[in-house]
Formats: structure tokens, sequence, C-alpha cells
């Protein structure tokens, strides 16, 4: 798809101003959200979904478009389109983690497809906080992408706070500071989304204690309240994974900004539940903003892909030495078949040549039907000495004159086309490609020899050979006049040694 260049980075917003060319001046003034996506009907439709937020929605088309936004304006979160061409959403933000200014800023993945474990898993490494899977629910996107609308607009509020009570007397500095934390307290409480959010948001100081949580932790963990504000967070953390958890928050209490980690922390019944974290510092206030989110699923999920992973390599070795034992035996057998069977050929063959005078009709027929099924059998006998050697020998590809492969499987069909008078038309010139060169010619010879052999009788047979080229790969095309493939055997006829007619019908 054609890169096209979003037009909306210069266009005014509602109030007459361009957006990006300032940073916030206020609480309210409206954050930065930026859309990425190569389709311009899912942009628009991502668009009308966050109209109602009153935010400056910002859209890019391509991967390097919305590094050229990132380049001009500070975003409260990125909704990012997982494929698209060229650099593909998973790319896309490891290149915008690689940015100091936009290293913590919140990425949501959307997609339609990759709906894999595997995929979501590598969301997460890349420090996503979100994997989104078609089809959107407008009400879940609003109310998620409002949450780091509310952090993004908090924090800059905090930052600018900060600075000015950084230049206040210590008196006034206190009083602010007090003013400031029951402000927020208040805030919370009417904020309707922390209320109602289904992920588990919190403020908690740097003294370890939970100063408020909302109602989705006592529905994911079975705590109330009181019960999560009574104790250190740290306690309810997996002993395994207190140490990590305690590194983390030192890192956010020196200011550290927003940073994702993963623990495992109990539940009210003993049990415990992976939990990702995102936290915030305002080291002005000792607070942490946090965003947890339950990914016990996901990590079961993981384990559960390793295991058959584990147990599939396993069985695909397991499998594989019983294969390679198989074709040995198989080879062995084979190649031990071939004498006993040349002596049979041979002395029946012997017995018709020097005694077939002395033998009735029916005598000179029965040695006739056991020369003729020696031969079949030493020939089905070569078939799979043939088929075994190729299955055991290692396939070196390199380029290969295409018109020489098939010149040397002509001069191997040299005989039934000089039998038959069949008309061979070959359009040259021939690409050349990529392949071993034996197998190859065997194939082509095949694939002639059968054009040759499945004829009705009294029909001249008539091969047309010619190829087409592709940016990647040349399909050769062996047309003939023959009786062709019924629909239902077309799979059948590629089982080894199949075939869909006795030799008395075709040899």
């Amino acid at each position: 798809m054609t890169e096209t260049h979003a037009g909306l980075l210069d266009q005014p917003d509602n109030n007459g101003e361009v957006a990006g060319t300032r940073p916030f001046a206020s609480r309210e003034e409206k954050a930065n959200i930026l859309l990425v996506d190569d389709r311009e009907d899912k942009l628009l439709a991502l668009e009308t979904i966050l109209a109602e937020l009153g935010q400056n929605v910002v859209k890019a088309r391509s991967g390097k478009e919305a590094l050229r936004c990132l380049l001009r304006l500070d975003f409260a979160v990125i909704l990012l389109d997982v494929n698209m061409p060229g650099l593909d959403g998973f790319e896309e933000a490891a290149l915008i983690r690689q940015r100091e200014r936009s290293e913590h800023t919140p990425i949501i993945f959307l997609t339609a497809v990759s709906d894999t474990e595997t995929h979501v898993s590598r969301g997460y490494s890349l420090g996503a906080v979100d994997y989104i899977l078609a089809p959107i629910l407008p009400d879940v996107l609003r109310t998620k992408v409002s949450v780091f609308v509310e952090l993004y607009k908090m924090t800059e509020q905090i930052k600018r706070q900060a600075e000015r009570l950084r230049q206040m007397e210590a008196e006034k500095f206190q009083r602010q500071l007090s003013e400031t934390e029951d402000r927020l307290e208040l805030e919370t409480k009417r904020n309707r989304f922390f209320v109602l959010s289904l992920n588990l948001l919190a403020i908690a100081g740097f003294d370890g204690y939970f100063r408020q949580v909302n109602p989705s932790w006592e529905k994911t963990l079975g705590y109330s309240d009181e019960q999560l504000k009574a104790k250190l967070f740290t306690e309810f953390v997996h002993p395994d994974d207190q140490r990590a958890t305690a590194a983390e928050i030192e890192k956010l209490k020196r200011g550290s900004e927003t940073h994702y980690f993963e623990n495992r922390f109990q539940c009210r019944d003993g049990s415990y539940r992976w939990l990702g974290w995102t936290a915030a510092p305002f080291l002005e206030e000792g607070l942490l903003y946090i965003f947890a989110r339950d990914i016990t699923q996901r990590k079961l999920n993981e384990e559960k892909i390793r295991s058959l992973n584990e147990q599939l390599e396993k069985r695909v070795s397991e499998l594989t030495e019983t294969n390679e034992a198989l074709e040995a035996f198989t080879y062995s057998i084979a190649h031990d078949l071939r004498a006993p069977m040349r002596a049979m050929h041979g002395f029946a063959a012997a017995l018709l040549e020097d005694y077939g005078r002395q033998l009735d009709a029916a005598g000179r027929e029965f040695a006739s039907r056991i020369v003729a099924g020696a031969k079949a059998m030493d020939g089905l006998i070569e078939d799979l000495l043939s088929y075994s050697r190729l299955s055991r020998g290692s396939i070196n590809l390199s380029t290969v004159r295409l018109h020489d492969a098939l010149e040397e499987a002509l001069k191997q069909c040299e005989a039934p086309i000089r039998e038959k008078h069949a008309e061979i038309q070959v359009a040259n010139p021939l690409p050349e490609v990529w392949a071993q060169g034996n197998v190859l010619v065997q194939m082509l010879a095949n694939l002639v020899g059968n054009s040759l052999k499945y004829v009705e009788k009294e029909i001249r047979p008539r091969v047309r050979i010619w190829a087409e080229e592709y940016p990647d790969s040349v399909r050769l095309w062996i047309q003939d006049n023959g009786i062709g493939i019924a629909s239902e055997h077309q799979e059948r006829i590629f089982h080894v040694f199949e075939r869909l007619h006795g030799s008395e019908h075709y040899p």
C-alpha cells in the first residue's frame, strides 16, 4: 500500500489552534491520542469511537508517519495496528520504545488477526498495556483510552505543580501539598472510570500502603478495601517475587517514569494470580499511580504452549528415528529382493526361449506370465530403491537451466516418443530455476512419460511444454491430450506408488 501523509497535524482544532504546536497549558486542555493504521476506514471508525472523549485525535497511516508525529508531539496513548505494510505494529512499538520521550507512552495493540498467544505475549513484551482483538467494543475502548488520558493529564499537572511548589516557602509548600492530596482523593472518588473500570486501579504511598483502590481489586482478589489498606502491599506479593517487586518500586521512588512489571499477587483464598503492573510516580507527594490487570490466563497459556512444544519436539525426534530405521529396513529388503527376482525372470525367459517349442499353449502362457510378473516386480523394486535413495539423501539446491533438464528428460523418454510418434512442442526459451538437477530431471521424465503412457489407443500423443515466470517462482506447464484424472482421484495419485489403472490397461 502506498504511504500517505496525514494532514491532521496542521489542521486547527475546535478552538482554532493548530494541534501539536505547543505542550499542555492546563489540566483541562485536550490530550493527544495517536491512531496508527494503514486503512482509512479503520482510522475513521476509531476516530468516531473516541470523539466522545473530546481529545485531539492524530491519525498516521504508516509506521514512518507515526514516528514523525512522535517527533513533534507527546501523546497520552497510542493505538497501534499490528498488521501494516512496511513497519508492522511490533516493529513500530520497538522503535517507539527506543525514544526516551516515548519510552513509557502507553501502547494499545489493535488487530483483527494474529490472535495466537504468541502474538499477544510478544505485544506485552514490547511494553503494551493492552491487546484488543476485533470486533472492538466502542464503550470498552473509550473507557480504556480515557484511563491513560486522565493519567497523562494528571501526570502533566503534577509536574507543573511540583515545579511551582519547589519555588514556594516551606510552610506554603506543605499547605498546598495537603490541599493537593485532599483534592486528588476527592477527584478519585468522583472519577467514574476509577469506580467502574474492569482493571485494577490504585493510588499508593511511598510508605508501601495503598491509599485508594477501586472495586475491581475485591472482584479479582477477594479483599475488601480495608483489608488491602491494612498491610504493606508487598506482603501480598508471592515470596519468590518480592525482591524483584521491591527493586521496581525503588526505581519509581528514585524518579523512574511509568514502569511495567509482573508478579504473583495473593488472593484472599490463599491462591495466587499473575498481575501486570504499570505504575507512575508522583515524587513531590510521595505517591504511586497504579494500573494493574489480571494476566493469569496468559501465563497459564504460555506455560501450556511451552509444555506442548516440549512434547512436540520429543515426538518429532521419536518419529525421525523411526522413519530413519524404517527407510533403512525398506532399502535393505528391496535390495535383497532384486537378486532372486531377476533370477526368476531370467530362468523363465530362458525356459521360453530354449524350451518354448516343447511346451503346449498353456505352458507357454504360464511361462510368459511368470516373465511379465517378474519384470513388473523388478520394476516395483527398482522404484522402491529409487524412492529410498531419494528420501535418505540430502537435497542440495543450485541454479539449473530448465532447458537442459528438459532435454535430458526427453532423452530418457526417447523410445516411447519414437514408438508412439508423439509430438512434443517446447516453448523456448525456458528460464533458470533453483533446484536439485537430477531430481528435477526425474520429475520431468515422469511427467512426460505419463503424458505418453496414459493416452487412448490409436491416439497420437501431443505434449506442449511452456513456463511462466513470477517474481519468486517459475510455473512449468506440461499439457497433453491424454485421458486426464477425475477430480475425486486427484489427491489419491500423490500417494507413494499409487496408480489408478491396472497394468492390463496401461503399462
